[in-house]
């Protein structure tokens, strides 16, 4: 075990070895020939993502705007969501901004996972799932092995969603729903338990990961909106756990925000 340090957001970090990690996800020697393969000397696998990854650029799924002094992406929402992303503006302004999940220890969602930068991430394959895991906390699994969504009796609202994938060609298409878990799109502007997300992952060279993302959300947008990502590979990233050590950053009974100690 690594040394342990605090952060000024009351975030602890400590470094674990990568063994642990891999061991976790049941990555053993014993898949054996199913394995995917590392990225060769002189060439790499354009279907294999493994490491560790951070946004380079991209990533927003509007124009951005600025009201006294505040930036924000513009959406296509709904009168209803245009109220929400209205207030949560005007709140920020005031010196108040929205407090979106991951202020409270909790993951920041799907959406952002691969189109929201922070933290790095890292990218492990099985020969039956694909699993991203963010820095600072939660893992998302992409299944392979499954052509169709759990059922609804099995879905519940989730921060990382239901994520089904196939390949075409060296493209891995990944299907997303079920992400009501968190409930904002950028750490602001907020979607509804309708999201749905489609996303395409390529590896066109061997540091680069493209993220071409569409999020539809009948109940908030008007019309589904689109990003496209860049990813670039940390070869040398020395990836570390970051978790809360508590949940410090709340709102009190007037909703204005505080810091507990």
């Amino acid at each position: 075990m690594g040394k342990s340090r605090m952060t000024a957001s009351g975030m602890t970090k400590r470094s674990w070895g990568l063994g642990l990690a891999v061991c976790g996800l049941g990555i053993v020697s014993a898949y054996g020939q199913q394995a995917l393969a590392p990225a060769k000397k002189h060439g790499y696998d354009p279907r294999n993502f493994d490491g560790v990854w951070h946004l380079a650029g991209g990533g927003k799924f509007g124009p951005y705007a600025t009201k006294a002094g505040v930036r924000y992406v513009v959406y296509p929402f709904t009168a209803k969501y245009q109220a929400i992303y209205d207030k949560r503006i005007a709140d920020a302004i005031a010196g108040n901004p929205y407090q979106s999940a991951g202020t409270t220890c909790l993951p920041s969602g799907a959406i952002r996972l691969l189109t929201g930068g922070g933290p790095p991430l890292e990218i492990f394959h099985t020969p039956t799932k694909i699993a991203i895991y963010k820095e600072n906390g939660g893992w998302s699994r992409i299944y392979l092995n499954r052509d169709h969504h759990l059922s609804a009796d099995q879905l519940y609202p989730m921060f990382y969603g239901d994520s089904i994938g196939h390949w075409e060609g060296n493209t891995l298409v990944v299907d997303t729903i079920s992400i009501g878990g968190a409930d904002n799109i950028d750490g602001t502007a907020p979607h509804s338990d309708a999201a749905h997300l489609m996303q395409r992952i390529s590896r066109p060279t061997f540091d680069t990961l493209r993220v071409e993302a569409t999020l539809d959300d009948p109940k908030a947008l008007t019309h589904p909106v689109s990003t496209v990502a860049t990813l670039k590979s940390l070869p040398d990233e020395d990836f570390t756990e970051s978790f809360c050590q508590n949940e410090r950053n709340i709102r009190d009974a007037n909703g204005r925000q505080t810091v507990r100690f």
